[in-house]
């Protein structure tokens, strides 16, 4: 991970200037893993401090995003409330070339008597874990207790004394000059990738790193120690010197849209397929690169179970439309079993039970010549009737599969619409929302009692326009049918990307004529909030609201419309993120 020592050695001495003096004002448990403590500092305003040990996403950094916190909170959340609330902090500090942070605090005990904590954050990948220290030293409680079963070498139960993780049997670069460095290089000839060394040589390194020191000093990642000559393994050395000793220029690599890497000093050996763009700060760049990963990952677990539900149910319906367009497409050639039939009863003179085929003369094509199979059981009138049976059976069976096919389509839509609900779903509300429409469409029971208060039930995502006209967008399709049947005006804009499944979007206009900026705007909103979001110039139709109607008896987010115009245009977050209003 690029979270390495040397990243989290300069980030303790980031945030020990930012969040010395500040005090613990509220203890809140979000997740399994996650620590998140309100401040009470003037460097620090609006921001939280984020503590995680989660295996995928381990960090500490400071964060102004707002999290659902369940009702009821963790015991060891409870625990830490007890100890550090009102206490000020002292100092963060890092052991040296340790993946960890100490946060030292002055509190009261229970006795009100003034005393010493520390919150340890450890951040090991899969053993990452957040650590209460009383003033001896001793542990408190861990939010993961580490026995005997689980390591032989280290464990962190209540009452042991705290211990660090065992040195790794590397060299500290810190603590050796340039031309110390530059001679640990040169004795090194080995058959082995430049990268691969320095990170089995050198402590406090993480993979990023060491493949920026071996592209800095050779500009080949591709070379083996052995491959350098002296210009380049003195590149190496005053890359590894720099890189300790130089003040720190946080970066994020980005991959097209997506942030893909990280790192305390500017990244270089991406060339130019990825962009490194500057970050204010080591706290910043924590928050901007880890938050939307992990909002899409709590999110991705959460909504697991009812994916899946979705998943089968549109998967069951589309198999089902296959079967039954393919049965209509037999029953449209039913003709050809009446003129068999008639075929047989004009023959029937010279046919006889016991025949397998006849040659007839068809004159309904022609008068040419057709073998005619027959069913060696049955009597000529019995094979003729047989046939205008299945013909009789094929010509009811056609209105009513169109009918089945018809209302197959209808649910394949609906489905498709939970889906791109689920996917833009951003917590636990969203899914519970979700959820209740499954329950009252018959997809999944409703395991327990329904909802009787409704007081924690999102609002629509809310957006001003340039122009200072409102623009809201619903989360999901019951939302969707809230929003338009009920809160908006007949005279509002109306607008939905066209046969794709996304939000219903309303302009606040009340019959006043929109600039063409608005309007475009509001397509932009509806584009990226659908399932085009990803791709470009996607049609969005808009309409007064006067003209959407809801069909009798139709699934949840699915309207008619008319009198519409459609507009082509590619999705932006940007403008999405800049225009959306916070409640």
């Amino acid at each position: 991970m690029a979270l390495d020592a040397s990243y989290i050695s300069a980030l303790a001495r980031e945030l020990d200037g930012l969040l010395t003096g500040a005090r613990i004002d509220k203890i809140h448990q979000p997740q399994r893993d996650d620590i998140v403590i309100a401040l009470r500092s003037p460097l620090v305003k609006g921001k939280r401090l984020v503590l995680s040990a989660n295996a995928s996403f381990p960090r500490v950094h400071l964060s102004s995003r707002t999290r659902e916190n369940p009702a009821s909170a963790p015991m060891f959340c409870m625990l830490l409330r007890k100890h550090l609330t009102n206490g000020r902090i002292t100092s963060v500090t890092a052991p040296h070339m340790e993946r960890i942070i100490d946060i030292k605090m002055e509190v009261n005990d229970e006795m009100g008597v003034p005393s010493t904590r520390t919150l340890t954050c450890e951040i090991m990948g899969r053993h990452s874990n957040i650590i209460l220290r009383d003033d001896s030293d001793r542990v408190i409680e861990c939010l993961k207790r580490v026995d005997l079963d689980m390591s032989e070498k280290r464990q962190v139960l209540p009452g042991l004394f705290y211990t660090l993780p065992p040195k790794q049997e590397k060299l500290d670069p810190s603590g050796y000059s340039r031309a110390e460095l530059f001679d640990i290089i040169c004795n090194e000839t080995e058959e082995i990738l430049c990268d691969k060394w320095i990170i089995s040589t050198f402590m406090g390194f993480s993979p990023l790193v060491c493949r920026e020191i071996a592209y800095r000093a050779s500009g080949d990642l591709s070379l083996h120690m052995s491959e350098l000559d002296m210009e380049q393994r003195e590149r190496m050395a005053s890359a590894i010197y720099d890189i300790m000793n130089e003040s720190h220029m946080p970066c994020i690599v980005f991959d097209g849209k997506h942030p893909f890497e990280f790192s305390f000093f500017p990244i270089t050996q991406y060339e130019s397929h990825m962009k490194a763009v500057g970050t204010e700060s080591l706290s910043d760049t924590l928050a901007e690169f880890f938050e939307v990963r992990e909002v899409r990952e709590n999110m991705r677990q959460r909504s697991q179970s009812i994916l899946q539900v979705v998943k089968t149910a549109l998967s069951r319906t589309e198999r089902k439309l296959a079967l039954q367009r393919e049965e209509l497409k037999k029953s449209q050639n039913r003709d050809e079993l009446r003129e068999r039939a008639e075929l047989i009863s004009a023959n029937i003179y010279r046919l006889e039970k016991g025949m397998t085929s006849f040659v007839a003369q068809n004159y309904f094509k022609d008068c040419e010549e057709i073998t005619i199979k027959l069913d060696s059981r049955l009597t000529p009138q019995e094979n003729s009737e047989k046939l205008f049976r299945e013909y009789r059976r094929m010509k009811n069976a056609e209105k009513y599969i169109i009918g089945q096919i018809a209302s197959g389509e209808e649910e394949v839509i609906y489905l498709e619409s939970v889906l791109e609900s689920i996917e833009k779903a951003e917590c636990e509300t969203d899914l519970s929302e979700i959820r209740e429409e499954l329950a009252e469409m018959g997809y999944i029971s409703r395991g327990g009692e329904k909802r009787s208060a409704k007081k924690n039930a999102l609002r629509p995502y809310r957006f001003k326009s340039s122009d200072g006209f409102v623009i809201y967008a619903g989360r999901n399709n019951k939302q969707n049918d809230a929003l338009t049947l009920k809160s908006a005006m007949k005279g509002d804009l109306w607008l939905h990307t066209k046969n794709i499944p996304g939000s219903h979007v309303i302009v606040e206009c009340a019959g006043q004529e929109l600039p063409d900026r608005t309007i475009t705007e509001a397509a932009m909103i509806a584009a990226f909030y659908s399932r085009a979001k990803e791709s470009v110039n996607v049609p969005v139709d808009y309409t007064q609201v006067r003209y959407v109607k809801k069909p009798q008896g139709a699934a949840p987010g699915r309207v008619i419309y008319t009198n519409y115009y459609t507009a082509y245009v590619t999705p932006d977050e940007e403008l999405c993120t800049r225009l959306m209003q916070k409640d």
